[in-house]
């Protein structure tokens, strides 16, 4: 036995530890895989109702923004001409101090 058998040997020992290491990691993937694969069907269901709310919310957003605030920045705004002109009027009638 010379120093060639044993590395022979040692290549034989831990090629055939990483076939069984190799096999055990392909089965714990297909374990998981099969457990998991339920979860992602599930997720796929979420995500639908999310998008669903997401879009609802996106419609009452919408309304809002026409209905209520579009409304307020028009009347903010003729509130500031008014007063713009209020202003406007009384610097006309007041007395330059000298």
């Amino acid at each position: 036995m010379d120093l060639s058998w044993w590395r022979d040997l040692a290549i034989v020992v831990w090629a055939g530890i990483a076939t069984v290491a190799l096999v055990f990691v392909c089965i714990i993937v297909l374990l998981l895989y099969r457990r998991l694969v339920p979860l992602m069907k599930s997720a796929d269901t979420v995500l639908e109702s999310a998008d669903t709310v997401v879009n609802k919310v996106g419609d009452v957003v919408d309304y809002t923004r026409q209905e209520v605030i579009s409304p307020v920045v028009q009347l903010g705004s003729a509130v500031q001409g008014i007063a713009q002109g209020i202003t406007l009027i009384v610097d006309l009638f007041r007395k330059k101090e000298a």
